[in-house]
């Protein structure tokens, strides 16, 4: 029952995600609004989701990826393009459509070890949840900035579109 309601509230996630990346363009991916690069915002986000999603005890950088780059706060050389933040985000949804998939109530409670914490996959989860709105309510307000307005937002109350 959780892990249903688990699919269907990230399928709602994936869909504000696709949201951003159709209001945003390569010039203003590039944009920094107050002090962070707007495609850094989008990094760090796809990142976190990559790597805290699953099990952050088991993960491995993407292969483009250089030391600090999901780091906001970090100038760290050249900037990832719309082209590669949309390849990586599509790669990090696959893995994590795979990984919901085969989820059930029971593994959600399954725990984990990390930084002297012990979580359950729920527990990551809700934190991934939360921290993934966080994001993508700051993306939205450095969008209306730039283009004056937000993306459509799927919220409780909106059906995600089947495609």
């Amino acid at each position: 029952m959780i892990s249903n309601s688990i699919r269907r509230q990230s399928k709602q996630i994936f869909h504000n995600i696709e949201n951003i990346f159709n209001a945003v363009t390569e010039e203003s991916i590039s944009s920094i609004i107050g002090v962070f690069p707007v495609w850094k915002q989008i990094y760090h986000l796809l990142h976190s989701m990559d790597q805290n999603f699953i099990n952050p005890t088991n993960f491995s950088e993407p292969d483009f990826h250089t030391k600090n780059l999901n780091i906001i706060f970090l100038d760290t050389g050249d900037p990832l393009s719309f082209g590669q933040l949309f390849k990586y985000y599509k790669q990090v949804r696959a893995k994590l459509e795979a990984y919901l998939q085969g989820l059930n109530d029971t593994t959600l409670e399954e725990t984990i070890r990390f930084r002297d914490m012990e979580l359950t996959r729920l527990e990551l989860l809700l934190a991934q949840f939360r921290h993934i709105f966080y994001h993508v309510g700051y993306l939205h307000c450095c969008l209306k900035l730039l283009n004056g307005e937000t993306p459509e937002y799927a919220g409780l109350y909106n059906a995600i579109p089947e495609k």
